[in-house]
């Protein structure tokens, strides 16, 4: 029988964060906190892709849910909502704002213009969270090495 594992780590702003509890990490997954691609940890160090652990579902990570069918028709829906940091002062501090909806071209568009970065978040209707943009494929014709080093996140 598998030992379960008890504590877990995972990456944040290039920083491991934890330990959290595999509900905790779970819950994580699912708001989209921590995506398919990004590093987690066991206790005993192991780093790999959270997707690779077999003790979280595919299913629970936003980020692989309904993926797209290719087709016209579904690259032209307007049904993907985008978070937005709000630059203007406010007494109330840092606001942040859902703009959209777009279409999966608007968004490209956006992306490859350099107004959208990949680290950035959507949902769109029937995504259990909010997902980072680099990790929908949908997306990621437009997510190069360069955009991905960027540190702006507006």
């Amino acid at each position: 029988m598998k030992k379960k594992i008890s504590h877990w780590y995972f990456h944040h702003n290039l920083k491991p964060q934890g330990p959290v509890s595999e509900e905790e990490m779970r819950a994580k997954i699912i708001r989209g906190e921590v995506g398919p691609e990004d590093l987690v940890s066991d206790e005993a160090g192991c780093w790999k892709a959270a997707a690779e652990w077999s003790v979280f579902e595919f299913q629970i990570f936003p980020a692989k849910q309904g993926l797209a069918v290719e087709g016209k028709s579904h690259l032209d829906l307007k049904e993907w909502v985008l978070l937005v940091q709000n630059l203007a002062e406010s007494s109330q501090g840092e606001q942040i704002l859902q703009e959209g909806p777009f279409t999966v071209r608007e968004l490209i568009s956006k992306i490859e213009g350099g107004v959208v970065s990949p680290y950035q978040y959507v949902w769109k209707n029937g995504l259990s969270g909010w997902c980072q943009v680099k990790d929908r494929s949908e997306f990621a014709s437009a997510i190069t090495s360069e955009r991905m080093m960027s540190v702006d996140f507006r």
